[in-house]
């Protein structure tokens, strides 16, 4: 990302302060006489204690050891020892789980423990924990004491770096409704929009589907804010950064969550920030989209006349269409037999299909179902059953063409012929 190396200098300078004040809140709490020095001696807790505390994880590989009596969590690495009396709430809601790797570079591995900070009733009415992440390092302090240092990522360490480093916007497409718009950059660059599309210029953008009715009629942005942020560390330690983002609609009351700011984390001159250049926005799947920058480089067309003369429908309300094309190998005037198809694409003379839409006019007699377009049941869908399937379709209408019912539908933006390899047709399905 573009200044990410001076992003990272500002990260630094942010969450210190933090590392700093959990470090003397947990001394200071140390200093008022609670601690299990009495119950634990050395490695392992002493016959007094182990009626009392538990095991709650352990890496034996490393030998790094988490105790806890009901008050205080006990973290043991040979001979070095720390009483945490912060952790007892989170460790009461969910086990800790751990992790050991050289996060530092300094050769050696350190014990990372994630325990819940929080838990959170998501958009969709799921309760989520939150999480903090607090890297354990073996220290030898002034006295010679045997102990551990504690740096710490939060909710804190997150926000601050988003709010105050990193600027964030998500907008809605003047030219298309279909689709919200995400940009990040450097706090101090400028975001810019074309005035007639609203797409921007800025190169670190990622598409999503905006939210629709029943009807396919889509929603208006509103707002949208950051929702949960979740730590999350691998099988192999690394360390993952996701938080939501959250969308509100003028015509919905309600609010949709649409994917996730995703970056990795890692440890920098011994403070949590986020990995330089991983910084992306990732949509859920129900939200993924094409990209509205990525449109057809020529006007093309591509004709398909229906010679069949059986229809065998005795409705004349065309309800129910499904059919699938491959244009790649078709010319631009093209005669095939619908007779051996299903559904009542047998009752069309011609589809055409153009770099913005698909026409399809009815055989004489025949008329498009107004109610099936009011209802918004119909679909364009490129690449079908296959991993880039996607529907193209945005809005659709009904006209009357010398005596013949035509209907129309647009796509969301333009394409190119080749991206219509695999097409299928719905409409009233």
């Amino acid at each position: 990302m573009k200044k990410i190396i001076a992003v990272i200098l500002i990260i630094i300078v942010m969450t210190g302060a933090f590392v700093l004040s959990y470090q003397y809140r947990n001394q200071k709490i140390l200093q008022q006489g609670v601690n299990m020095s009495d119950d634990f001696d050395g490695r392992l807790p002493s016959k007094k204690s182990s009626a009392n505390s538990r095991l709650l994880v352990e890496d034996k590989e490393n030998d790094y050891q988490l105790y806890f009596n009901g008050e205080a969590v006990t973290v043991l690495h040979g001979e070095y020892k720390i009483d945490i009396l912060t952790w007892t709430s989170a460790v009461n809601t969910q086990t800790p789980t751990i992790y050991c790797k050289d996060y530092d570079g300094d050769g050696q591995k350190e014990l990372l423990v994630r325990i819940v900070s929080g838990v959170t009733t998501t958009v969709s009415g799921v309760d989520e924990y939150s999480y903090t992440l607090n890297l354990i390092k073996p220290i030898t302090t002034t006295t010679g004491e045997k102990s551990f240092s504690i740096i710490s990522a939060t909710s804190d360490t997150w926000k601050n770096i988003f709010e105050n480093s990193i600027k964030c916007e998500l907008t809605q497409l003047k030219s298309c409704k279909k689709f919200l718009q995400f940009v990040m950059d450097d706090a101090k660059e400028k975001v810019v929009y074309d005035s007639q599309t609203g797409i921007t210029t800025n190169p670190h953008v990622t598409y999503a589907l905006a939210q629709a009715d029943n009807k396919q009629q889509y929603y208006t942005l509103n707002r949208w804010n950051k929702g949960l942020g979740v730590y999350k560390v691998d099988d192999n330690g690394d360390i993952t950064l996701d938080i939501q983002v959250i969308v509100k609609y003028d015509e919905f009351s309600g609010e949709h969550y649409v994917g996730n700011i995703h970056c990795g984390m890692a440890l920098y001159n011994d403070k949590f920030n986020i990995i330089p250049n991983t910084i992306v926005f990732v949509p859920n799947d129900n939200y993924v989209s094409t990209d509205p920058r990525d449109t057809a480089k020529n006007n093309w067309k591509c004709r398909i006349t229906n010679e069949g003369v059986n229809n065998n429908f005795k409705n004349t309300d065309i309800d129910w269409i499904e059919a699938q094309f491959s244009l790649s190998a078709l010319a631009d005037e093209n005669v095939q037999n619908f007779e051996s198809l299903m559904s009542k694409i047998k009752c069309i003379d011609r589809v055409e299909f153009t770099q913005q839409s698909v026409v399809l006019t009815a055989k004489k007699n025949y008329t498009f179902s107004q109610r099936i377009a009011d209802k918004g049941t119909y679909s364009v869908i490129i690449n079908k059953g296959e991993s880039g399937e996607y529907n193209i379709a945005y809005t659709c209408e009904i006209k009357n063409d010398g005596g013949l019912s035509v209907l129309t539908i647009n796509f969301d933006k333009t394409y190119d012929k080749e991206d219509f390899d695999k097409i299928l047709i719905k409409f009233g399905v």
